[in-house]
Formats: structure tokens, sequence, C-alpha cells
């Protein structure tokens, strides 16, 4: 089944407010994520809780799309991370019925590099590239069954996975030959 993003989810921007040092409402921005990992651990409320955030609260599954600049990505929100809400720079993307659509899924799909570069590619404005809300709620995506989805969604953690567990062997490789050939000019070598 195809479907356009707008018809399976809302799409609604994110908010600028003012922050304040002591906060109870964590204000999400584009440099609290690294790739689509949120740093949890930098993270401290920075907004006061009003009316006017409610209606902007961050919910279980929510994704997060970064449409400013030329590093888009999209995130999926937790809600361990407390109460939040998203800045300016992203589109919060609701799925509005979940026993359809893995939340896992779509943000499997708003990351494929044959997506974003599609995205990109409708990008407007000169000096700051930005993806605009109609691009993102015209996209059309293929909906597999829900099983598929989590297939799919497996080799998609497993592949990220691989290629963390590369990365590091080739940083630990580069070390292992870096110390090595170091100790066979380091003074005092009786080689």
């Amino acid at each position: 089944m195809h479907a356009l993003i707008k018809e399976i989810a809302t799409v609604q921007s994110g908010i600028y407010q003012k922050e304040f040092p002591d906060g109870d409402v964590i204000y999400l921005q584009v440099n609290d994520f690294e790739d689509t990992t949120l740093k949890e651990k930098q993270l401290h409320p920075s907004l006061l809780y009003a009316e006017n955030l409610s209606g902007h609260l961050l919910e279980e599954g929510d994704l997060l799309f970064a449409a400013k600049g030329t590093s888009n990505f999209c995130a999926l929100y937790h809600d361990k991370t407390g109460k939040a809400v998203a800045s300016s720079a992203f589109f919060v993307i609701r799925i509005k019925d979940k026993d359809s659509l893995l939340p896992n899924f779509l943000y499997w799909y708003l990351n494929h590099p044959a997506i974003l570069v599609l995205l990109k590619s409708q990008a407007v404005g000169s000096t700051i590239p930005s993806i605009t809300k109609r691009m993102l709620e015209e996209l059309k995506i293929n909906l597999p069954d829900k099983e598929t989805q989590r297939r799919i969604v497996e080799i998609g953690r497993l592949q990220q996975r691989e290629n963390r567990l590369r990365q590091s062997i080739a940083a630990k490789r580069d070390l292992l030959l870096h110390a090595s050939l170091y100790k066979i000019i380091k003074p005092n070598n009786n080689i």
C-alpha cells in the first residue's frame, strides 16, 4: 500500500521559545543529537511549562525531522527523556495509527539515504536550505505489512550496529599500528 505522509501522520512545526536556566521542560535542538541519537547526558530542562506548550509536548513515538540546513535527519522521541518540546529547527511527525505503521519503520524510512537525497533535492533557500512542511507531507511511502516493517527495522538496526563495530575495529587497528610503528623508531630501542 502506498500513502502520503500527511495521510498517515500529522506534521507540525517545532516552536521557538526563550530559554531559562531553571526550567521544567526540555527544549530539543539540533545540537542535542549526534547523528540521529539524542545525547541525553547533556539535556537539561530550559523552558518553563505554560499552557501554550501543552499542545507541543512530545509523545512516545513522535519523530523529529531536522528540516533546516544541510544536515537533515530524523530522530525518534522516547518519553523516558522527560517532558520535552522540539525547537523550530524540527518538524514533529506524529503517526495517526501506530497499529498499521511502526514509528521505528517511519524513522528508518526518513533516514534512508535515497529519501534524504530526494528531500534535499527539493529544498528551498540559497543561504540555509530548508525542507518545507508541504514537501514532507507530500512524500510518498510504501507501507508493507507490520511484520515486514519489523524485519526491515531489525535489519536496519543490525546494519547500524555492524557499522559501529567496523568503525571501532578500524580505530583500534589504527592505534595498534601506530603504536607498533612508533615502537620500532622509539629511542633506546634495540632493533
